[in-house]
């Protein structure tokens, strides 16, 4: 079985379709989306031109059987996090001036100061609202795969916390085994390549093949979108335990 994964998308349809095109031509199934559909600001991405959140949603749609809410389509969508870490959101958050809320929780959250806000068809919308935050992907190897955004109890990577060490993994390794998960696979870190985090610490990988560990291991991969670091996507083989992720140009 060859799981297709792909994340942090922001709104790069060009990207999105040439990552969608490896990934069926690679005979994945299912295609995952690990969140962050949305999510556009200058200078950060250099794609203000081609940009477009409705055409990545379709297809996001129409080719992933697994799909995920990120910290940016949350914002989007105007729908608060599930896992708040310990934050305590006002009920009119969304309606609050930006002033406010940078002066309530601006140094404990990102508030997308900068963001340029997709005009999304209704459905579209109400689509991204009802993404689930994480998914457990029972495979027909016997694996549970723990699928989301970011890391527990951060699971949308809702919150300005830096991750520097294992220690900051902790929780979310109590969460994979309270859910009896064998690895885990993550966005939102736009790594130029992927991150393998186990018990024996933190190592960093380019684009290349691997053989991960059975199990224990959360894995921090690329973004589709083009941006300061250089993107990509992943293919995960249940058998063989090969990950491979590829440099998209």
């Amino acid at each position: 079985m060859k799981i297709g994964l792909l994340s942090d998308i922001h709104e790069d349809v060009i990207s999105l379709q040439k990552a969608l095109d490896i990934l069926i031509r690679k005979s994945c199934a299912p295609i995952v989306c690990l969140g962050d559909i949305t999510g556009f600001s200058n200078p950060y991405y250099p794609f203000g031109d081609t940009r477009d959140a409705n055409a990545c949603i379709d297809l996001i749609r129409q080719n992933c059987q697994v799909v995920l809410s990120g910290n940016h389509d949350l914002y989007t969508a105007g729908k608060l996090t599930g896992f708040r870490s310990g934050i305590e959101y006002p009920a009119d958050w969304f309606s609050r001036k930006i002033c406010e809320r940078t002066g309530l929780l601006g140094d404990k959250i990102w508030l997308y100061e900068k963001e340029i806000m997709p005009e999304l068809t209704d459905e579209n919308r109400d689509y991204l609202k009802a993404l689930p935050e994480y998914h457990i992907l029972n495979t027909d190897d016997g694996l549970n795969i723990l699928l989301s955004h970011f890391i527990y109890p951060d699971i949308s990577g809702s919150l300005r916390k830096r991750i520097d060490d294992i220690c900051d993994y902790r929780s979310h390794f109590s969460f994979m085994l309270q859910n009896n998960c064998n690895l885990s696979f993550a966005g939102h870190m736009h790594k130029e390549g992927f991150e393998i985090v186990n018990k024996t610490g933190c190592r960093e990988y380019g684009f290349e093949k691997r053989i991960l560990k059975r199990t224990g291991s959360f894995i921090g991969l690329p973004s589709v979108a083009r941006s300061r670091n250089r993107n990509g996507i992943a293919v995960f083989d249940t058998e063989s335990f090969e990950l491979e992720t590829i440099r998209l140009k």
